[in-house]
């Protein structure tokens, strides 16, 4: 399936869980890849997101969405 005619994503979709420091105090974890979003074919508003993987704790942790530089080589 074909998101896009480049196929390149518009943004990475990476995500933090929450945890603790050493003190106790909440903090969120090193940020993973988790997916990617797609432009839509035909100029359709909107976008695709494609999730490589989905945490078990999703609900409790924080997604951040980062643009794509165009020197970038996209979701691997």
């Amino acid at each position: 399936m074909s998101t896009s005619k480049s196929n390149k994503p518009l943004y990475r979709v990476s995500f933090c869980s929450p945890t603790t420091d050493r003190d106790g105090n909440a903090k969120l974890s090193q940020a993973t890849e988790i997916g990617a979003v797609f432009e839509r074919r035909n100029g359709k508003q909107g976008a695709i997101l494609r999730l490589k993987v989905v945490p078990a704790n999703l609900a409790e942790g924080v997604i951040f969405l980062t643009p794509v530089k165009s020197q970038d080589r996209g979701f691997a």
